[in-house]
């Protein structure tokens, strides 16, 4: 047998035992293997790992118009802003009777503005900035609530936050309530 010979033959040797272990498959126009084209298979050939995302062939369009693209995150916000501005205690309106009284408890906000806020302008059932005053960024303010609904309804007011300074203006508002009680008569 001549080298040549024999370099065919052991091609066809290897052709033969990778068809019996994993296949040959056809290059080029993978219709018969399902591959892209111009994909090979069978031996030396894996296909994409799971989660590994894969590119189209050329000429046909990208299901995922983000690939290749390198994600960011959206940019963070800038400018004053309030982390937070939320009620720390709730108001209780007095209860008991006039022997024995339950005093009323005050409701507490608390607040911290961010972003260059100088200072924190509060109103109370207003949309009038700061009618109740200024405060510096960040802290909690005690207001004694109003109870003279009928008793058994709730007595509802509304405080807003404003930013001042750093930039444009924002707001925050919030509404904290209390059942009004019959105060019992000894």
């Amino acid at each position: 047998m001549s080298p040549l010979t024999r370099t065919a033959s052991t091609a066809l040797l290897v052709c033969a035992l990778a068809t019996a272990a994993a296949g040959c498959a056809k290059t080029g126009t993978g219709t018969s293997t399902g591959l892209p084209p111009g994909g090979t298979a069978g031996l030396g050939a894996s296909p994409t790992p799971a989660g590994v995302p894969s590119t189209p062939p050329p000429g046909k369009p990208d299901p995922d118009p983000t690939h290749g693209t390198p994600t960011t995150a959206p940019p963070a916000p800038s400018g004053p802003r309030f982390e937070y501005f939320r009620i720390k205690k709730q108001a209780k309106c007095p209860q008991g009777t006039n022997q024995f009284p339950v005093p009323a408890e005050p409701l507490v906000v608390e607040w911290k503005a961010i972003g260059g806020t100088e200072k924190v302008a509060l109103s109370v059932d207003s949309t009038m900035v700061g009618s109740y005053g200024t405060y510096g960024p960040e802290g909690t303010q005690e207001f004694y609530f109003s109870c003279g609904g009928a008793p058994g309804t709730k007595e509802k007011h509304t405080y807003t936050a404003f930013t001042v300074g750093g930039g444009p203006q924002r707001s925050k508002s919030l509404t904290a309530e209390a059942v009004v009680y019959e105060i019992g008569q000894t």
